[in-house]
C-alpha cells in the first residue's frame, strides 16, 4: 500500500468518488426514489413564478425559485402538495432572506435550524413543511409541470433568480476543492467540496472499504479544512446520514446543528458545523 494525494483541479476524478459513495450508501438506503420536478406558473402569456426541485432521500429540495406575489408562490407550493405528499417526508428550502423567510413561515413552513453569518451579518434559515396541506387562493393561474426543464420557461427562472439575487447582493458563486487519494493509480478515496456565502462546505467524502483505518479520511478533510482555512474560511458545514460518519465528524470538532429524519427513509441526516 502505497497512498498518496492530490489536489483534482478539474475535478477529473469526481465520478469515481461519487460512484463509490453511493455504492456504499446504497447497502443501506437501497434504490431510493429520485425525481426531478420543475413547476411554472403563467398569468396570461406571462411567466410570473417558477421552482425547480429534485427529491433525494425522501426529501423535495427546492433549487430554484422565483415568485411575484404570495398567491403565486402558494399556486406552486399546492401544486408540489400535490405531487410528493404520498412520496416523501416534506419540502425544504434555504433562505437568509428574511422578507423570504417571512413569506414561507406564512404559509406552514417551519425552521428546522438556522446557521449563523452565513452569509456574514445573517442568519440562514433552513424551513421545511411536512404537513403539505393544501391552500386556497383566489386567483386561478396556469400551472406547467415537467420533469425537465422547460428551454424558455428555465432560462426565464434563471433570469429571475439572477435579478434577485444581484438586487439583494446574494452571492452564490462556488469555488470547488477536491483531493484524492491513491495507491499507485487507483482511487481509493477523496474529498469534495466548495466554498459558498463565507463557508466551507463539504459534500462528499468517502474512502474504500478497503483501505479504511489507515488515516486517509482524516488527512482529506485536513487538506480541504486547511485549504479553506488558508483562504480565510473559518466556517465549515457537512450533512451526514446515521449509517455514515457522524462520530468521526464530531472528534474533528463539528457539532450536530439540526437533523432531517427519514432522510433516507428509516434514518437521520445531521447537519454539522465546526468553526476555527
Amino acid at each position: 500500500m502505497n497512498i498518496s494525494f492530490k489536489r483534482d483541479d478539474q475535478l477529473k476524478y469526481k465520478p469515481d468518488i461519487l460512484k463509490g459513495l453511493i455504492a456504499y450508501n446504497k447497502t443501506f438506503a437501497g434504490d431510493a426514489l429520485s425525481e426531478t420536478i420543475n413547476v411554472y406558473i403563467l398569468d396570461g402569456d406571462n411567466l410570473v413564478g417558477g421552482c425547480h426541485t429534485e427529491l433525494e432521500w425522501n426529501w423535495v429540495y427546492i433549487e430554484a425559485l422565483f415568485y411575484l406575489n404570495q398567491d403565486i408562490l402558494i399556486a406552486m407550493m399546492n401544486e408540489l402538495y400535490k405531487l410528493f405528499k404520498r412520496k416523501s417526508e416534506g419540502i425544504i428550502t434555504e433562505s437568509h432572506i428574511s422578507n423570504r423567510i417571512e413569506d414561507f413561515k406564512l404559509i406552514g413552513y417551519e425552521s428546522l435550524g438556522t446557521l449563523e453569518n452565513k452569509p456574514l451579518g445573517y442568519v440562514s434559515h433552513t424551513l421545511v413543511n411536512k404537513k403539505m396541506d393544501h391552500i386556497s387562493i383566489n386567483h386561478k393561474y396556469e400551472l406547467k409541470i415537467a420533469h425537465k426543464k422547460h428551454e424558455i420557461y428555465s432560462k426565464l427562472v434563471d433570469e429571475q433568480v439572477k435579478t434577485y439575487n444581484e438586487k439583494l447582493k446574494i452571492d452564490d458563486s462556488k469555488t470547488k476543492i477536491q483531493y484524492v487519494a491513491f495507491d499507485q493509480k487507483k482511487v481509493v478515496g477523496g474529498v469534495y467540496g466548495y466554498l459558498i456565502k463565507d463557508y466551507l462546505h463539504t459534500s462528499i467524502l468517502w474512502v474504500d472499504e478497503a483501505y479504511r483505518g489507515n488515516n486517509i479520511a482524516t488527512k482529506l478533510m485536513n487538506y480541504i479544512e486547511d485549504e479553506a482555512q488558508n483562504k480565510g474560511y473559518n466556517q465549515f458545514y457537512l450533512e451526514t446520514c446515521t449509517f455514515q460518519a457522524k462520530d468521526f465528524y464530531e472528534k474533528r470538532g463539528y457539532k450536530v446543528k439540526m437533523i432531517k429524519n427519514n432522510c433516507p427513509k428509516g434514518y437521520d441526516d445531521y447537519t454539522m458545523v465546526k468553526r476555527i
